[in-house]
């Protein structure tokens, strides 16, 4: 087969059928060449697609694009509708907190209107580059495995809606000959010729590579799979040894393994990515620590002692390893602010500090703050058999005008989830 036969409606059925697709999907569609083949092949072998066009406001002209893209979509039999960013952008990591913006944008509407899949136009190509940034940074086996074809994402505390690549086992060059078989116009977006991004300096690069007979994306792609499988397998190993060593998450968001005077659980010395993981379940970051961030750890653990990583305290306490939210990172310490209370409205959901999803039932607005280290944070963590610390990062109840305070799960009329067995296994990405 040509690398550049057109992808036919048959291709793209059975790509979705691979995935397990609803019938029900949003295709995301900027405008761009992908997304417009996306969307043509939506049209052709969707029962119900609705193509959405996230407006993120960045630059003039975008909106008169989502409008094309919205033309061209229902020229194609597809319902289209415009989303749009609101809010203040920030100056700094502009295109990652856009980035969020739209996959939020895209989850809530997903589950407002019973959507069951999120489609997005990432290709084989998109997969190599992605691998290749990460390894100029020295990823790991779960970061060069690259993109998921089938993954889960959720707006905030929302409920998780699939999101599915379909489009990920094929080349540029495929999607490019696909438009011009369909005669589709596409938007050209000018950063993708900004060498100021990295992605469009990373695509120079392999194009360059390519030429010269040394690396190919294909190359890149095939190794992408077979570490994503590696990264499975090890997943599974570490998951054994964590039940293994008793591992038990609890409703307040702290882990905890067997420990003995002795020393720290056999099966998690010899792992320090599973210690890793366990501290970016609890420590609310999007990304775990340093593989050499945690085997350091494992030195002061031995020794009796704390360790801090990931934002997340690991300590030994009456047989048990346990493992928490740093609470210096909620209550402040020098030069970082203490976390302000949050006001929940009645009915309102909210994901809390990227660890807890709080819904209000009560029939009043109410406010989430850090438990803290007072009494009743003492109190609580004792009744618990725990040390006051790992309970001072939990959420709470402001009650009256600033205290006392309740352990948010202990209040009547809250639905308190801790995320961090969902954070462990990776199961939901979640976007503010």
């Amino acid at each position: 087969m040509s690398a550049a036969e057109p992808l036919s409606a048959e291709d793209f059925k059975a790509s979705m059928a691979a995935l397990g697709a609803p019938t029900r999907v949003i295709v995301a569609v900027s405008g761009g060449p992908d997304s417009m083949a996306l969307a043509r092949l939506a049209a052709q072998a969707c029962e119900n697609a609705l193509a959405v066009t996230v407006d993120h406001g960045l630059r003039a002209g975008a909106r008169a694009e989502a409008e094309k893209a919205g033309e061209w979509c229902r020229a194609a039999g597809l319902d289209h509708r415009i989303l749009t960013w609101e809010g203040e952008k920030p100056a700094a990591g502009v295109q990652a907190a856009a980035r969020a913006a739209r996959y939020r944008l895209l989850a809530s509407l997903a589950e407002a209107e019973g959507y069951g899949a999120i489609l997005t136009a990432h290709t084989a190509d998109d997969q190599a580059e992605t691998v290749f940034m990460r390894l100029a940074r020295g990823a790991g086996v779960a970061g060069l495995s690259g993109m998921e074809a089938r993954s889960l994402i959720a707006a905030g505390a929302g409920e998780p809606t699939l999101l599915l690549r379909p489009l990920l086992g094929f080349s540029r060059a495929r999607i490019i000959a696909t438009l011009k078989s369909l005669e589709q116009d596409f938007v050209e977006d000018p950063s993708n010729d900004d060498p100021g991004f990295e992605r469009v300096r990373t695509r120079a690069l392999l194009a360059a590579l390519a030429e010269e007979g040394l690396l190919s994306a294909e190359a890149l792609t095939r190794t992408a799979e077979r570490l994503r499988r590696a990264r499975e397998r090890l997943e599974e190993d570490e998951n054994d040894a964590f039940y293994a060593a008793g591992g038990a998450f609890s409703a307040h968001g702290v882990i905890s393994l067997r420990s003995s005077e002795a020393g720290l659980p056999p099966g998690l010395m010899s792992r320090p990515s599973l210690l890793a993981r366990l501290a970016r379940a609890v420590g609310g970051g999007d990304h775990p620590p340093a593989e050499e961030v945690a085997a350091s750890a494992f030195d002061a653990l031995e020794r009796g002692g704390a360790a801090s990583l990931g934002g997340a305290i690991a300590r030994r306490v009456r047989g048990r390893l346990l493992l928490y939210r740093e609470p210096a990172a909620l209550l402040g310490r020098a030069g970082v602010p203490p976390l302000a209370p949050v006001k929940l409205p009645a009915g309102g959901r909210l994901l809390w500090d990227a660890r807890f999803a709080i819904s209000n039932e009560t029939g009043d607005a109410v406010s989430i703050a850090p438990f803290g280290e007072g009494e009743e944070a003492r109190s609580a963590a004792e009744a618990e058999g725990l040390p006051a610390s790992a309970l001072a990062a939990a959420p709470a109840v402001i009650e009256g005008d600033g205290g006392p305070y309740r352990l948010a799960s202990r209040a009547p009329g809250l639905k308190v989830a801790s995320l961090a067995e969902e954070r462990f296994f990776g199961r939901i990405l979640r976007f503010a």
